[in-house]
């Protein structure tokens, strides 16, 4: 079978070490293969980086499942990840190494995915959980205009009364205009203050807890892109991957490093990100980074190799596309070129 062919003999030796009786790691490794990732959390995307890595010592050839179809190899996953050590020793030789062979090769894609999924939804928690600490922080703080609720309500009563009045007439007689100033200029007082906070609070939960996850996840996942328009974050990437080993005490990026602004660093946080003196502090970009590369991998900016569910999105496409383009549009119902209004 041209599968076991392509193993070569030492990947069929690392496979079978994996169901014998004597071997130590093997069955350990089967094992921790069909564990599903725990919940979102640190320690569960560490987890699936070394559960990644371990898989790929096997070094599983690409195309070992070329001339097969995916149905063929889910069927053959599915049997696989049902069965025990002794079960696989049950079957043929080259039976024993095609099933493991389609569950090695089948979890190694699906791990990259979990592996991302956790990279995703870890950083949406980070910056959400930061918020919520900040919110909590803040309540019953900086009410500087008294009786708010009361004069909310005397608001909302003369516009339901009035609603065809305008402003100056209906509500200033009510709530006198500094009044109406005051509370403006409360609410985006509190609004730079929380803002100030939250960043104040992810950096320090970020470099104290957090930062540990980013050389070992930059040296596991690659990270892709076939478009130019999205090279910021990519550049961004490769800054993070040359400071990676980097002690974090080492506050900011050296002066002739070249640090993308423009689609990575929001206008909300350049300021936190740049000094007084136009250097780059390292920690905040970080984050900034991760929070633009996980928007881009869920609009499929950015894909990730070896994975099937944040695959490259050209591989999605059909065979036949270039010469059946026209088909294709007609069947999503989309324009070939967008309209000149877009």
């Amino acid at each position: 079978m041209r599968t076991i062919e392509r193993l070569g003999d030492v990947g069929r030796a690392r496979l079978l070490a994996m169901v014998t009786e004597d071997s130590e790691d093997g069955p350990v490794l089967l094992a921790v293969l069909k564990r599903d990732p725990g919940a979102i959390g640190l320690e569960s995307l560490l987890t699936e980086i070394t559960k990644l890595n371990d898989v790929r010592k096997l070094g599983l050839p690409e195309g070992l499942f070329a001339d097969c179809s995916e149905k063929m190899v889910a069927a053959w996953r599915a049997r696989a990840i049902k069965m025990y050590p002794s079960d696989f020793r049950d079957t043929a030789e080259d039976v024993r190494i095609t099933l493991l062979a389609a569950l090695c090769s089948s979890r190694q894609a699906e791990i990259t995915d979990a592996l991302v999924e956790l990279l995703v939804a870890l950083v949406h928690k980070i910056n959400a959980r930061a918020e919520r600490r900040v919110e909590k922080q803040l309540t019953a703080e900086l009410k500087k205009v008294r009786g708010k609720e009361g004069i909310l309500f005397k608001l909302a009563d003369a516009v339901i009364g009035k609603p065809d009045e305008a402003v100056r007439t209906a509500l200033y007689p009510v709530v006198g205009e500094n009044t109406l100033r005051d509370l403006v200029a409360e609410a985006k007082a509190n609004e730079k203050v929380f803002k100030a906070k939250v960043r104040t609070t992810l950096r320090s939960s970020y470099s104290s807890y957090y930062r540990q996850m980013l050389p070992p996840l930059l040296r596991t996942l690659g990270f892709k892109c076939n478009n130019t328009a999205y090279r910021p974050v990519m550049d961004a990437m490769k800054l993070l991957e040359k400071y990676a080993e980097v002690d974090g005490k080492t506050r900011f990026y050296d002066a002739a490093d070249e640090v993308p602004m423009d689609g990575v660093v929001r206008k909300d946080w350049r300021e936190a990100v740049v000094d007084d003196k136009g250097k780059t502090e390292r920690i905040p970009y970080e984050l900034c980074v991760l929070v633009a590369l996980r928007g881009a991998i869920r609009r499929r900016e950015i894909y990730i190799e070896g994975g099937l569910r944040r695959r490259n999105p050209e591989d999605d496409l059909p065979d036949d596309f270039e010469a059946t383009r026209t088909v294709h549009y007609a069947a999503i119902r989309q324009p070939r070129t967008p309209p000149s209004s877009w």
